[in-house]
């Protein structure tokens, strides 16, 4: 892999319904012109409107109808050049300061392919417990434990992540089958702990029980197809060979 230093950075937010205030602070500190390190050659915005029913006055590029959250950051991602893509969300959660903490990181740690925000969040309930056994379960197949399997906040390189695109969830499961794909095929993945604010406007779009099962599902689906690929390549020159014997 290239492991040429290379500081350009491209911030993808998908949106939808969301008012600006969710992306305020961001916005603020891009409109300002401020740089996120003193090394970044060159550094992007990208919003993604993912067909709000009023369209984000900000927004680089639309979705007409909604294509989903990750089909978003697809949009966003295909639309820049960047070494390296910093995903947030649009709903005022996450913080600039952690956003340049990430890219700080791989500034100091240049083997790093993917670093993850841990979230520091009070949860309580099914809430926290889905969300704990997720990471145990994934855990199971990367075989290391995952501090945080599906935070929205992760910075990683666009070549990387490019590769990945047809096995790539377009819903919210993006961010775990990037995670799992990446840990499963041995790139450097680590993590930072961040704080996570409440929400500044409207509610989430995750579904609990619904989007939970769909997670399970991809990570069975993801995990299972990746942890097998070496028995799987031996095993398919011998069918073969068997199925043309007469």
């Amino acid at each position: 892999m290239d492991r040429v230093p290379d500081r350009s950075v491209a911030v993808v937010i998908p949106v939808r319904d969301e008012s600006e205030a969710g992306a305020a602070e961001i916005l603020r500190f891009y409109q300002e012109g401020h740089w996120i390190d003193p090394e970044c050659l060159r550094w992007e915005l990208v919003i993604v409107d993912d067909g709000s029913t009023i369209p984000f006055l900000g927004a680089t590029y639309r979705h007409e109808t909604p294509r989903g959250y990750g089909a978003a950051l697809k949009t966003g991602i295909a639309n820049t050049h960047a070494h390296w893509i910093v995903t947030m969300d649009g709903d005022g959660q996450h913080r600039v300061r952690d956003m340049v903490r990430l890219v700080e990181f791989t500034r100091d740690f240049p083997g790093v392919d993917l670093v993850i925000g841990d979230r520091r969040v009070k949860e309580a309930g099914v809430r926290l417990w889905g969300r704990r056994a997720l990471n145990w379960l994934a855990s199971l197949f990367a075989c290391r434990w995952i501090a945080d399997l599906n935070s929205g906040l992760r910075i990683f390189r666009r070549e990387v992540a490019v590769g990945y695109f047809p096995i790539l969830s377009d819903g919210f499961s993006f961010t775990t089958s990037l995670t799992l794909s990446m840990l499963a095929d041995r790139y450097q993945v680590d993590w930072l702990p961040i704080l996570v604010s409440p929400r500044s406007n409207g509610t989430t779009n995750v579904k609990l029980w619904q989007d939970g099962w769909r997670t399970v599902k991809l990570i069975l689906w993801i995990g299972g197809a990746l942890r097998t690929r070496t028995l799987r390549r031996w095993v398919r020159p011998l069918t073969t060979w068997l199925l043309r014997r007469p």
